[in-house]
């Protein structure tokens, strides 16, 4: 009852003569910004939440943190009202709010419609107060899905929540050690935190709502549904039987007939099913077509066989055609929605169909099952998505309901990058040749997405702008094209051309880098120290063979030497350098197999990414003649 005039009321809160002071925190030593208090009310009686909350800005870091704010809500089910803002400066002088809030469409796929409401906070300074409350509207049934912990240190929060009259709910949480969701009964539920953490954003972390403190509701629909497992599997059922009548399998034998031949083994039908379904407009990176063009083009999309005549589909539906297809060639086949681990991580607790972002496919091939990912465009045959492997969903299984499982990690062999460089270089530092770079797995799909979303002439800028990123400063890098940029059955092979200036001269030595394609590189995980563990998006294997040719009479001074890095299991390098003539040759192995690296492990990885690094910016020093009087020009490529 006490909680209630907190989020009833329209009055403000008068900040203390010591909030208004601040201008450090004690318990949040270096803090940009601080919440002084955040209280959140849920009431699925009158289909509202209400948040209020009051920061203090500690920094300019702060004021640029938090002088928009942003809400995303949902748009087929919610909406935002009820905004009121206003900023206190130090010496208590109040700014209210009186513009009015701007949204935008964030996504729009697959029925879904995620907006974003953003309104900006007036005249915020250093030392400021911010204050705001907004309400999000919805229809039906919301549970709500309280993640805790803020980018900043939160003095104080209060969760209320007040469920539908006579609703049978469960919860789940993770919380600090000595609190509790406390159960109100008639007047619902509440948590209340103090001095809470934030949460540290860090390079290569895992999906931070995922790893932080929470409180999840769910209604407990049915008399067999009293836990999470019980939840998925009935969820699960239902999906499966969705989908099995989706996939309609009998009417898409004449399509597969046609395409396969009698003889052919299990893999030879499902490469040909695979690539037939690759040549369909996938919406997903493309645009998704309105109601209106749907209907203008008589397409329909009740069954799997509709996608496959109007030769386009979203990336869901191309791969619940690709799963039917192989099952009316007569394969076992099964469809599996996941998280998209770029985005969440599942949690079981977290009784939501919506955690699972996508779909992928599950085949038996030759008596042993293998995942494949058609609604990915360009992705491989056989292959996952980086951000489909390793995950968490639920799939189908011959007999019996859905499952709970997980996807295969991935292997550094599926993502390869061979990059060859042959250069010549003059005497006084000036090179030019051409390179090779030669990708597989998520390398290559990464790019031939962007072409397909954006148009392969920028793409090629962008390849070579990240390519010139890593070679030395100053050089010239003009791309000569790609090749197999729409055959995922290929590798993707891109050609440049480079020159300038690759080495310095310093009297009668030419300092030129050891490692041509890590001249620029900088060594991963510069900080000491983790908070979170460290989350690759796949593994790696990347692969150099460089040959420079050094001016005539050039003498090695200094080689670099060769040595291996072990970071067994997870990781090595090797590289290797060496002269053939008048020829500096060197070979670079970079292998990196593990995907997660705990805290424990970080120190260790560091020290990896670190010692590499070192040996990446060891020199190669030359003893160059110097050139006869009135001498000049460049050495010109073979």
């Amino acid at each position: 009852m006490l909680a209630v005039p907190v989020f009833a009321s329209a009055n403000w809160t008068q900040p203390t003569p010591e909030e208004l002071k601040m201008t450090t925190d004690p318990a949040a030593p270096g803090a940009a910004a601080v919440f002084l208090s955040l209280d959140v009310m849920a009431n699925d009686r009158f289909e509202e939440n209400i948040v209020y909350a009051r920061i203090k800005i500690l920094s300019q870091k702060g004021v640029e943190q938090f002088s928009d704010i942003t809400i995303p809500y949902e748009a087929r089910n919610e909406g935002i009202r009820g905004v009121e803002a206003r900023t206190i400066h130090s010496d208590g002088t109040i700014v209210s709010f009186t513009g009015k809030p701007f949204q935008k469409e964030l996504v729009k796929a697959g029925g879904m419609r995620l907006m974003e409401k953003a309104f900006s906070m007036p005249d915020v300074q250093v030392g400021s107060i911010l204050e705001y409350r907004y309400t999000l509207s919805y229809q039906g049934v919301n549970p709500p899905k309280w993640y805790l912990q803020q980018p900043v240190f939160v003095h104080h929060a209060h969760y209320h929540y007040l469920p539908s009259e006579g609703a049978q709910f469960l919860a789940t949480n993770n919380l600090p050690p000595g609190v509790q969701v406390v159960n109100q009964h008639s007047m619902g539920w509440d948590v209340v935190l103090d001095n809470i953490l934030p949460q540290v954003e860090e390079d290569d972390a895992p999906p931070l709502r995922s790893l932080g403190y929470y409180v999840l509701f769910y209604y407990a629909f049915g008399e067999d549904v009293h836990t999470p497992e019980q939840y998925w599997q009935q969820a699960g059922l239902a999906w499966s039987t969705d989908v099995d009548g989706y996939m309609a399998v009998g009417k898409l034998r004449g399509v597969v007939s046609g395409m396969v031949a009698p003889g052919d083994t299990d893999e030879q039908k499902l490469r040909k099913i695979y690539a037939a379904v690759m040549t369909l407009e996938n919406t997903n990176f493309t645009r998704e077509h309105s109601d209106a063009e749907n209907k203008a083009d008589k397409l329909k999309t009740a069954k799997a066989i509709d996608i496959w005549n109007a030769k386009r589909g979203d990336a869901e539906e191309i791969t619940l055609l690709f799963v039917g297809m192989a099952r009316a060639a007569g394969l076992k086949a099964y469809a599996m929605k996941v998280t998209d681990r770029d985005k969440n991580m599942f949690l079981l607790g977290e009784t939501d169909w919506h955690q699972l972002d996508d779909a992928i496919a599950i085949v038996n091939v030759g008596g042993k099952e293998k995942y494949f990912d058609p609604g990915e465009r360009y992705c491989e045959f056989g292959e996952l998505a980086w951000k489909h492997a390793w995950t968490t969903g639920v799939r189908q299984v011959e007999k019996g309901p859905a499952q709970i499982a997980m996807t295969p990690a991935p292997n550094f062999n599926d993502t390869k990058t061979v990059r060859h460089a042959e250069l010549t270089v003059d005497a006084e530092g000036q090179a030019q040749g051409t390179v090779r770079i030669a990708m597989t797995g998520a390398a290559a799909l990464k790019w031939r997405q962007e072409a397909l979303q954006a148009d392969a002439q920028q793409t090629e800028k962008d390849f070579s702008d990240e390519v010139r990123g890593a070679l030395p400063s100053g050089m010239t890098v003009t791309m000569k094209g790609f090749t197999a940029l729409t055959d995922s059955t290929q590798p993707l092979e891109a050609k440049l051309e480079v020159s300038g200036p690759v080495g310095t001269k310093t009297g009668k030595r030419l300092l030129l880098p050891g490692t041509f394609f890590e001249a620029q590189s900088k060594a991963r995980y510069s900080s000491a120290t983790r908070e979170n563990p460290v989350y690759l998006h796949y593994s790696y294997s990347v692969q150099d063979q460089v040959s420079i040719h050094m001016p005539a009479d050039a003498k090695v001074e200094l080689l670099p030497k060769s040595q291996v890095i072990p970071f067994l299991p997870y990781a090595r390098f090797a590289g290797t350098y060496g002269v053939d003539g008048a020829t500096y040759e060197y070979g670079r192995a970079e292998e990196v197999g593990g995907i997660v690296y705990d805290t424990k492990q970080y120190a260790a990885l560091r020290n990896f990414f670190q010692s590499m690094n070192t040996q990446d910016q060891a020199q190669l020093v030359l003893t160059v003649a110097q050139p006869a009087a009135g001498a000049g020009g460049s050495a010109k490529s073979e």
